[in-house]
Parts: structure tokens; C-alpha cells; sequence
């Protein structure tokens, strides 16, 4: 429509109106412009509000998985606790207990902390870059810090293989059926979660737990166990950390709303 007029214009050579009808067509593409980078604008600050409210989401997932990870891990320590004393008993007075507590003190809980949220947000630029920039260092420090943890809690302990290579399969099959399983599931907020059993008894022969405490002792497991306390004690130390940095973090979020 505008086209056809302008040229019946120009026909007409009504240079006033076809100069006004120029102006008519820029000032509507220069509206049209503006108006579609609002629109962006405004979507991409709402996509900007909903990343920093699921990052939050991040940040109290990730404090239930330690959480999760200390609880875990402090009744490990425990099983190699005892272990570690027991060595220090006549071989002939020990028994399932001990075998019970040698093969829990090896469980290891490999797997990554979560920052999917903040690797989907680094990827969108155009939506980080509407993010206040103290919130985006404050994001970048922690998730900075937790990346350098990650390799502390995927390594895997040499006692563990140190100590399923000796102690007797018909041990380590009674401890991976029936009520010495590890129980593993979900929490609430969907974080994975590992409960080790309260009780777990073997019904070992009186004969095969003599020949399987004997395994361990002449294995010489103490020292495994010395480095597996020292290796939880710093897992222990970086869960709280890890967690007091995310609380930290999620309250600044919190607090600047």
C-alpha cells in the first residue's frame, strides 16, 4: 500500500508528499526496531530472573549433597575407625565385625557436584550479560572453587583396590547381597542419595571367617586405613566448605532480589 502510493505520488510529481511518506516509512521501521529490541530486552532480563532462581535451586541441591556426602562418609570413617583398632586385637578374637568394617571403610562416593544450571548460562552470553556483574563474579568464584574439589571427590582410595584384591570373594559377595547392601535413591530435592545398612551380618561358616580375618590380617591392611581416614578427614573439610560457600551465595542472591 504505502509502494503503490508513493509511486502515485512521484506520477504526480508531488515531491512534498513523497518525501513525507519517506519519513512515514523510516519512522515505522525505526518503531519496528525498537520495539523488537524491548521485546529482547525484556525477555532476555526475565530469562536473566528465571537462570538466577534456578541457580538457587543449584545451590540448594548442591548443600544437601554434602549434607548427604558427610553423613555418608563420617559412618564410613567410623567402619575404618573400628578396622584400624581391631588390628590391634589377637587375630583369633576377631571376626564378621571386623570383616563388616575392613570392606565399608573402602566405599568411595564418586560423583560430580552439579553446576548444570551455570554451565547452560555460560553458554547463553546474551542472557548472562543481563546479570548484575558482582552477582556473575560471585557465581563464577564459587563454581571456580567447587570445579577444584572435584578431582578430591572422584578419587578412587588405593585400599579399595587394595582390599577387594585380598579379601576372599565369598566375603565380598555376602557384603554386596542382602541386608549389607548400600541403599541408593533420591532425596526431595533430587539429589542423589547412598545410605549404607544399619545392621549387615554375613553368616560366614566359623571356618570362613577365620580364613578371611586371616586374608586381611597378613595383607597388612593398617596402613590403607591410616590413608583412607586422613582422605575422608579432608572430604569432610571440603563438604563444609563447599557448603558454607553455597549458602553464602544463595543468601546473596536472596538478599539483593
Amino acid at each position: 500500500m504505502i509502494l503503490r502510493r508513493v509511486m502515485e505520488h512521484v506520477k504526480a510529481q508531488n515531491w512534498f508528499a513523497v518525501a513525507l511518506d519517506f519519513v512515514i516509512v523510516v519512522v515505522g521501521v525505526f518503531i519496528g526496531i525498537q520495539v523488537s529490541n524491548w521485546n529482547t530486552d525484556q525477555n532476555n532480563k526475565r530469562a536473566a530472573r528465571e537462570y538466577v532462581v534456578r541457580i538457587q535451586g543449584e545451590l540448594a541441591a548442591n548443600r544437601q549433597d554434602m549434607a548427604t556426602r558427610t553423613e555418608y562418609f563420617s559412618r564410613v570413617k567410623n567402619h575404618a575407625l573400628r578396622a584400624l583398632e581391631a588390628l590391634d586385637k589377637p587375630p583369633e578374637t576377631l571376626g564378621e565385625k571386623f570383616i563388616i568394617d575392613s570392606y565399608f571403610a573402602s566405599l568411595s562416593l564418586r560423583r560430580r557436584i552439579s553446576r548444570a544450571t551455570y554451565d547452560e548460562l555460560l553458554s547463553a552470553s546474551e542472557i548472562n550479560a543481563y546479570i548484575d556483574i558482582a552477582l556473575r563474579q560471585r557465581m563464577n568464584e564459587y563454581y571456580r572453587a567447587i570445579e577444584g574439589s572435584q578431582d578430591v571427590f572422584l578419587e578412587i582410595p588405593s585400599y579399595l583396590e587394595m582390599l577387594r584384591s585380598v579379601m576372599p570373594y565369598v566375603a565380598q559377595a555376602k557384603l554386596r547381597s542382602g541386608d549389607c547392601t548400600i541403599t541408593y535413591g533420591f532425596d526431595e530435592e533430587g539429589s542423589a542419595t547412598a545410605i549404607l545398612p544399619d545392621r549387615c551380618e554375613l553368616n560366614l561358616t566359623p571356618e570362613q571367617t577365620a580364613m578371611v580375618v586371616s586374608r586381611l590380617v597378613d595383607a597388612d591392611i593398617g596402613p590403607g586405613l591410616t590413608r583412607v581416614l586422613a582422605d575422608i578427614d579432608v572430604k569432610l573439610l571440603l563438604f563444609e566448605s563447599v557448603s558454607t560457600r553455597a549458602q553464602n551465595l544463595y543468601d546473596y542472591i536472596e538478599a539483593t532480589k
